[in-house]
């Protein structure tokens, strides 16, 4: 028994030990400066429970309204909660602890007094329910204000008022007038989001919240994109750092804190950047530098470039291009932009003093005069090895910024390069060998060839509107008439029998089957098999037969003047599409999705365009009424010749244009909304070779894309057909 008292005695010693020790560490802990913030209600009658906000406040400290102490019900470091004694006047509230005194502030003795109120935060609009005393006047009706911006009183008796928080009030107390007095409670924590940013971006962007009415504490917010949850990386009262969530969708940013939501402007997921060309991929310090691409942000801060690791500062941005200025010293790596947290690496540069900033033309044959604008060139031709595609090119003339070179015997599609001495520059792209071909070039190809037709073998198929039959030239030159031979007139059967009227337009399917389309008194669709047999797919037309276009799923489609484009399935059956006037002599384009695009008039420069999915139509796609020109851009400015003839949807589901009045090949691409210009030509005449020595006529007439990806176009003035080959 001795033992266990022993055990016990030393137990309680042990456990009386720890507890003193507790205790001097709890008072040993650092007390924050004594300060006093704000109190509420500072009105009401004896009894209204008063709350003092602050700092360092502690157990044995008394309050006292002008000289009657109150009962302190509760207290901790930064609150206490009082009581207004009974017995009490107006006048002073006085914080006593120790030898210091603070004045809290004055404190009213009268019926009106405003206690509490919820919710205690929220956003303009919502509603807040105010509890007190003294709301009820038989004079005027109670007026109510937040932060000092006046309130709408939805309703009203004398314990409780409904308000409606003002646009705009921001954080501050809440405030009722009644028969002259006024009384003011605890602060409402006003709720806003006055901007994001950025506004685009994708899964894992981060996105900067800047509002008011936060809380400081990430957990405290809830955070969401058009209702996918993110998470809070920073918080503070008035910024959150959010990442934008897996599956984020266009929409609102929403921010919920203690169960009020407040709504922010809308979040839109776009595509990763993605960098076609870095121009230059070489050169020093002061030297610009420009990235096209895709997906980039017209903010310049929202756009971070990298060389080498190197951060470099954009100068200008738009959603295609960026330009910078070469800081030097990045040292050899690769090119890397960053827009809005997507990544995307590009070609590697080289920190020296040799680069090359573009070339022109970009493209041609074999003796094509080539200049090269650049940086660090010597002065000395011999000085300067030029090589296109690893073959050496005689450099004409030379400066430190520019190389005049001739194209190589030996030239095919590849890379281009400058060497001086150890450093090599290569050019921001491949020099493509292209240029322009005639094909056949006779007295086969008459003034009133119509349309034009490639087959999957490269044999091209042109129609005569006259005489009512088509000419079959293969690839080799040789010409023919392949189908109508026996005259004009309306008969099916094989290709010596066959009878046509007069033809506006030529298709191929995918199998290689020739679709016609003939007007006069027979307005029809005939079809010629590969085997060479003549079929009537679609007669009796309503409206004037043009221009024809197939689509992937074998409808077909044809201008119709005044009417439009008709659709007409392999059922027969028709549908209109285009409901306005569009161009006879322009062959229409549908693209992958169905959509039609056509000329809208012999005499503008506009693109019409039809719509689908919405089944809808829009007059002035590109282009505007009397404003023709040469414009490559935004679809919004860009300028087409008048009278174009031939629309064609390219094997990467571009549109191109055949635009004869500027003797160009227009390319429209869908992904950047930009319209640019793929080929343009010498000028008027008849002359073969590069771009900018080939010729062509007025009478540029129809254009269709062969298997290789070569074009063809049908040069009736020249009566011949031509083939512009790009690599």
């Amino acid at each position: 028994m001795k033992k266990i008292a022993i055990y016990l005695a030393a137990a309680v010693l042990v456990f009386s030990v720890v507890l003193v020790q507790s205790c001097r560490k709890e008072d040993n802990k650092p007390r924050q400066e004594l300060a006093v913030k704000s109190f509420y209600p500072n009105s009401g009658n004896g009894g209204t429970l008063v709350t003092i906000l602050g700092t360092g406040f502690d157990d044995n400290a008394t309050v006292s309204f002008g000289t009657v102490a109150a009962d302190v019900l509760n207290v901790n470091d930064t609150s206490m909660v009082v009581r207004a004694p009974k017995d009490g006047q107006t006048g002073k509230i006085s914080y006593k602890s120790g030898d210091k005194t603070l004045d809290v502030g004055t404190y009213t003795y009268q019926a009106l007094s405003v206690q509490s109120f919820f919710p205690t935060n929220g956003p303009a609009g919502m509603h807040v329910r105010i509890s007190g005393a003294g709301f009820s006047s038989l004079n005027t009706p109670a007026e109510v204000l937040v932060n000092g911006v006046s309130a709408l009183v939805v309703s009203a008796n004398d314990t409780l008022i409904v308000a409606e928080i003002p646009v705009d009030a921001g954080a501050g107390p809440i405030t009722v007038k009644v028969n002259g007095q006024t009384s003011t409670g605890a602060s409402f924590r006003f709720q806003a989001i006055s901007s994001i940013k950025p506004m685009t971006g994708n899964v894992g962007t981060k996105v900067t919240i800047n509002g008011s009415g936060f809380d400081a504490v990430a957990a405290g917010n809830i955070v969401e994109f058009n209702g996918k949850s993110a998470v809070v990386a920073e918080a503070s009262e008035d910024k959150l750092v959010v990442i934008a969530p897996e599956g984020v969708a266009t929409g609102p940013v929403t921010v919920r804190i203690s169960g009020q939501l407040v709504a922010g402007p809308a979040f839109t997921p776009v595509p990763a950047p993605q960098i076609s060309v870095v121009s230059p991929l070489s050169g020093p310090a002061g030297q610009e530098m420009t990235i096209n691409g895709m997906n980039f942000s017209s903010f310049t801060d929202e756009n971070i470039v990298k060389i080498n690791g190197v951060p470099v500062p954009v100068k200008t941005a738009s959603g295609t291009k960026l330009t910078l200025t070469l800081p030097g010293g990045t040292g050899n790596g690769k090119v890397e932009v960053v827009v809005n947290d997507q990544p995307v690496t590009g070609p590697d540069f080289r920190d020296q003093n040799l680069g090359v900033v573009s070339v022109s033309p970009a493209s041609g044959l074999a003796g094509t005069k080539v200049t090269i604008t650049g940086v660090g060139f010597s002065t000395v031709p011999a000085e300067n090895i030029v090589t296109f595609n690893s073959v050496a090119a005689v450099v004409e003339s030379a400066t430190e910024t520019s190389l005049v070179v001739t194209a190589p015997a030996a030239l095919t599609t590849g890379e281009l390069k400058v060497t001086r001495a150890a450093l090599n520059a290569n050019a921001p792209s491949e020099f493509r060998r292209a240029g322009t071909m005639t094909l056949y070039k006779g007295a086969l190809i008459s003034f009133s060839a119509s349309a034009m037709a490639i087959d999957s073998k490269g044999n091209a198929y042109v129609s005569d509107r006259n005489n009512a039959h088509i000419v079959k030239v293969t690839p080799d030159g040789n010409a023919t008439v392949w189908a109508g031979s026996a005259g004009m007139g309306y008969k099916d059967g094989s290709l010596a029998e066959a009878q046509f009227g007069a033809i506006y337009g030529l298709a191929f399917d995918a199998q290689d089957n020739l679709y016609v389309s003939e007007t006069g008194n027979f307005r029809n669709i005939r079809k010629i098999t590969p085997a060479g047999v003549v079929t009537t797919v679609k007669t009796g037309i309503n409206g004037a037969v043009g221009r024809l276009a197939l689509d992937k799923s074998g409808n077909m489609y044809i201008t119709q003047t005044w009417s439009g484009v008709l659709k007409i399935y392999p059922t027969g059956q028709t549908e209109p599409t285009l409901r306005s006037s569009v161009s006879d002599n322009c062959t229409p384009a549908v693209d992958a999705k169905g959509n039609v695009y056509a000329g809208q008039d012999d005499y503008q420069g506009i693109i019409s365009r039809y719509d689908a999915t919405a089944k809808t139509s829009t007059l002035y796609w590109l282009g505007a009424q009397d404003a023709f020109g040469f414009v490559d851009g935004p679809r919004a400015t860009a300028r087409l010749g008048y009278g174009f003839t031939a629309l064609v949807i390219d094997n990467n589901g571009s549109l191109l244009v055949l635009d004869k009045n500027n003797y160009a090949i227009r390319k429209f691409d869908f992904a950047t909304n930009e319209m640019s210009t793929l080929a343009r030509f010498a000028g008027l005449g008849y002359a073969d070779g590069s771009f900018d020595q080939a010729k062509f006529s007025f009478g540029t007439i129809d254009m269709k894309l062969g298997a290789d990806g070569s074009i063809y176009i049908l040069d009736q003035g020249n009566s011949a057909i031509r083939k512009v080959f790009l690599r």
